[in-house]
C-alpha cells in the first residue's frame, strides 16, 4: 500500500511541475536572462560569532557545575526514587 501511494505521490508531483513549467512557458513568465551577482562569503567576526562564544563558553561552566556538584547521581536517584514510588503505590492500593 505504502509502495502505491508513493508512486501516486510521485506521478502527481511530476505531473503539476511539468504543467507549471509548460504554462509558464505559454505565458512567458520565464526570464531569459539572469541578472544576479554572486558573492562569496567569508568567515568573519562579528557580533553573533561573539555571543556564540560567550554562550558556549557559559554553556561549559554550567556542564562543569552540573558535573561537579553530583548532577548525575542526582538525576539517577530521581528516577530510581520514581519507579520506586510507583511499585509502593500499587502494593498500597491492592
Amino acid at each position: 500500500m505504502s509502495a502505491l501511494l508513493l508512486g501516486i505521490f510521485y506521478v502527481s508531483m511530476a505531473g503539476a511541475a511539468l504543467a507549471i513549467e509548460f504554462l509558464f512557458g505559454a505565458l512567458h513568465l520565464i526570464p531569459h536572462g539572469r541578472k544576479t551577482q554572486i558573492i562569496e562569503e567569508s568567515i568573519r567576526w562579528n557580533y553573533t560569532s561573539i555571543l556564540d562564544l560567550v554562550f558556549l563558553v557559559l554553556g561549559l561552566l554550567l556542564v562543569i557545575r552540573f558535573l561537579r556538584t553530583g548532577g548525575p547521581a542526582m538525576l539517577r536517584m530521581m528516577s530510581d526514587s520514581g519507579e520506586a514510588s510507583d511499585a509502593n503505590h500499587e502494593h498500597r492500593a491492592a
